[in-house]
């Protein structure tokens, strides 16, 4: 994850003007390792904590559809929520133990059916039956997937664009007080003299 959030960063690129320096013919070029300010930056690691709990949960919710897909879309959409409840009561947790039971009975029941050789016709209509709702929710568990995904890049998107935003505030807050005209990214130089790489990460970390 960190290595997502430092390459994004430093593909991107920084260089801040200073205008009021550039306008007066005075100032000097300056750079930063963004890099290090993306690996030093205090909220870097709580954004990625933030990520990380959302593909978690969205792991878990997919693993649990996976593992249950004989269940009528009602009962996964039930068991999630009560599942959501951080103190569920006695008898919440008695429904889903109830909704738990019968996903195992509903996987059983298929199990047997289709050992039997030959089937009856009854047999044959359950067998059905059941396999309509496994496919149901097979191609909902991958639209589902996809959704996910996407939301995941969106907020991940969000969070380094909001770096990205934070980084950038601070490098000209510090260029404009060492009256810097411009400061590069010193991973796209050859030398980097006049380093403000530490000014930045502090400037960042104290708020």
């Amino acid at each position: 994850m960190k290595r997502t959030f430092s390459l994004l960063i430093a593909i991107a690129g920084i260089a801040i003007l200073s205008t009021g320096a550039w306008a007066q013919g005075t100032g000097a070029f300056g750079m930063v390792d963004l890099k290090r300010v993306v690996d030093e930056y205090d909220q870097r690691k709580a954004l990625e904590a933030q990520l990380q709990q959302m593909r978690d949960q969205m792991r878990a919710k997919l693993q649990w559809r996976a593992n249950n897909l004989l269940l009528e879309e009602a009962e996964l959409s039930e068991y999630e929520n009560l599942a959501s409840i951080t103190n569920p009561t006695e008898q919440q947790k008695q429904r889903m133990q109830q909704i738990e039971q019968k996903s195992r009975q509903l996987n059983e029941e298929l199990s047997q059916l289709r050992q039997k050789n030959p089937p009856t016709e009854q047999d044959t209509q359950r067998i059905n039956q059941l396999t309509a709702i496994e496919n149901r929710n097979r191609e909902a568990l991958m639209q589902l997937q996809d959704q996910f995904e996407q939301q995941l890049n969106a907020r991940r998107d969000e969070m380094i664009n909001q770096m990205l935003q934070d980084i950038r505030k601070a490098v000209a807050a510090v260029a404009q007080e060492k009256k810097l005209v411009v400061v590069f990214d010193s991973t796209q130089v050859l030398y980097a003299s006049n380093d403000i790489t530490t000014d930045v990460i502090r400037r960042l970390n104290r708020k």
